[in-house]
């Protein structure tokens, strides 16, 4: 297919357009979304760092709390008493509940219960009343499990479950071994609990989206709180608590909650916990995919306008092209029309400025061309008329004059036969010299023309002379040159024989087809006198290059030529420069004389 020049810059242009759209984007895409991921990843690391921060804090208030109670006399007092009956352990838990645990309660809310137990099976617990939100509880939880599962050093231990076997709401206990009125020894365990949902309104000012959560597990990974009160408890796998054993800040891909989510994870040193911040990557990846989507758009939207204004401007640069294309094949088909202006200046109109100036320029110079070309031919017309009908009345008429004077001898002597076949013969001739509209004719006119002539001649000299004639009937009919064997059968008779007819004398025609090209080749062939060296010199450069013999010599003794040249320069007009005469000859021996036609005729 045709590549047209518009097609050629509107693919390069669009090429250019979409390679640099295409780079712009990409990169632009590819960093953005690289620093929006570093920012989400930023972001949540500064989430879980403060919220770690803030659960310490939290913690260390209740423990303060928790502090404020074992160190308190009456609960020691409580610790080193010895199993009471129901009155007396009323008045004493009555006791401590006005105060030491209502103004702790009062003082910190948050606290769901206290639960003070001894190793002499003593035990009490209060629950916070403003709460509600265990109904009579009952401890679940036996002294020595609890003894088992806390701090046996009097450090404050983070049980993840409730003492209280009825409990509806996950509670987080925070429970220590603490001593009596004596220090030698432990004498009991103080346990208070805080619901598990209060660490959610630390992070309420953090915002994960819809599908992001905070959740913490304990370092036997346990999940301690998680927004789906179905999960806390839960263990969670081995690969994923393996990344989250790490102490430092770390940042990770996981599909352990069902699907795959980028959890930034930061273990607190004061309570063992994992706090760890959890966000879907569909969520992370919901910016980046509009800007994915957002930056195909502008591209598709850039290159649409892009590719409009690409083919504009190819048309702009086009279409002055093909108008000048098309005036140039009205040019080449001889149309020499002017291109319309344009309506805008620029370098294309002026190059249609001066295509019309040159158009016209060449207009006239064609006309001036033609016209000149015209009058030559007409008068090479011309001219080679005159020449050919000149050449052929230049032929020698000495015969005819003679034969007339033979003719009116013959009439007044005696009345003969003679004159009747001489009659007949130049009658012939005549008719046949005169028709100079004719220019071609055949072999066997050709030969006619000659046989007449022979007549003619055997009443001149006398005698009879025979010509040998060699010319296959196949000869025939090919075309030749009128008047052209005649007159060089006249200048063998005027020159090869000048001294007179011997009975050894002889004059051969034949014809063959050249070989190599094919041509048609008439021989004349002759034994008289021959050519001298310097005159045969003379007529071959004169047949050479195609000069006619000065017709002012026809009449001297002893030049030739004339009939020669005559007859090749007629052959030359009829068939064009290649054919015509050669000759050569050896003076004392003959000549011999080659004609050279085109092979033309049946």
């Amino acid at each position: 297919m045709k590549k047209t020049l518009s097609r050629t810059i509107f693919i390069y242009i669009a090429v250019v357009v979409i390679i640099t759209a295409a780079s712009i984007g990409w990169f632009s895409y590819h960093i953005s979304s690289s620093q929006l991921r570093q920012q989400n990843e930023q972001h949540l690391i500064e989430a879980v760092t403060n919220a770690v921060n803030h659960t310490d804090l939290y913690l260390k208030l209740y423990e303060r709390a928790h502090l404020s109670l074992f160190t308190h006399p009456d609960i020691r007092k409580f610790l080193d008493s010895p199993p009471k009956d129901d009155y007396a352990y009323f008045q004493y838990t009555d006791s401590l509940k006005k105060q030491v645990i209502d103004p702790l309660f009062l003082k910190t809310p948050e606290i769901m219960t206290v639960y003070l137990t001894d190793y002499n099976k003593n035990w009490v617990y209060f629950v916070n009343p403003a709460l509600k939100i265990i109904q009579d509880p009952v401890p679940g939880a036996t002294l020595e499990e609890l003894d088992k599962e806390t701090d046996s050093n009097g450090n404050l231990t983070i049980i993840n479950n409730s003492v209280f076997s009825e409990s509806d709401t996950q509670l987080i206990t925070l429970s220590r071994k603490i001593h009596g009125q004596v220090f030698n020894e432990f004498k009991g365990i103080l346990t208070i609990q805080i619901k598990s949902d209060e660490f959610s309104t630390l992070w309420k000012g953090v915002n994960l989206g819809r599908g992001g959560f905070f959740s913490i597990v304990d370092h036997e990974g346990r999940i301690v709180h998680h927004p789906d009160k179905t999960r806390i408890g839960q263990v969670i796998g081995g690969e994923l608590l393996a990344k989250l054993e790490n102490t430092q800040l770390t940042s990770f891909t996981d599909a352990s909650f069902g699907e795959e989510r980028m959890i930034v994870s930061r273990k607190s040193s004061y309570s063992g916990w994992n706090l760890m911040v959890s966000i879907p990557t569909e969520d992370i990846n919901r910016p980046i995919a509009s800007i994915r989507y957002l930056s195909f758009l502008v591209g598709g939207v850039t290159l649409l306008i892009a590719l409009l204004i690409s083919y504009r401007f190819g048309r702009v640069i086009t279409k002055p092209i093909h108008i000048l294309k098309r005036g140039m094949r009205q040019t080449e088909q001889g149309n020499w029309m002017k291109i319309p202006q344009l309506r805008t200046r620029n370098e294309f109109s002026e190059l249609i400025d001066r295509y019309n100036l040159m158009v016209a320029s060449l207009s006239e110079l064609m006309d001036t061309l033609y016209k000149t070309e015209l009058s030559k031919k007409d008068a090479e017309l011309e001219r080679q008329k005159a020449e050919l009908q000149s050449l052929q009345l230049q032929i020698n008429p000495h015969f005819l004059y003679n034969t007339l004077e033979n003719i009116i001898c013959y009439a007044v002597i005696r009345q003969s036969e003679e004159i009747t076949e001489i009659v007949d013969a130049i009658a012939a001739m005549f008719r046949y010299s005169v028709q100079t509209h004719i220019e071609e004719t055949a072999i066997v006119n050709e030969l006619k023309h000659v046989l007449n002539y022979m007549t003619i001649m055997k009443h001149r000299v006398g005698r009879d002379f025979e010509l040998d004639v060699r010319i296959t009937p196949e000869f025939f009919l090919k075309k030749t040159a009128r008047l052209t064997l005649q007159p060089l059968i006249e200048n063998v008779f005027q020159h090869a024989f000048a001294d007179g007819i011997e009975d050894y004398h002889y004059i051969r025609l034949d014809a063959w087809t050249d070989e190599e090209d094919r041509d048609l080749v008439i021989v004349i062939e002759d034994n008289g006198v021959g050519i001298p060296p310097e005159k045969l010199a003379s007529l071959q450069r004169q047949l050479e290059s195609n000069q006619l013999a000065d017709s002012t010599l026809a009449g001297r003794k002893g030049h030739g030529g004339i009939g020669l040249m005559n007859v090749h320069r007629r052959i030359q007009l009829v068939f064009g420069e290649k054919y015509g005469l050669s000759i050569s000859s050896i003076q004392g021996q003959g000549t011999l004389i080659s004609i050279r036609f085109p092979n033309i005729g049946s």
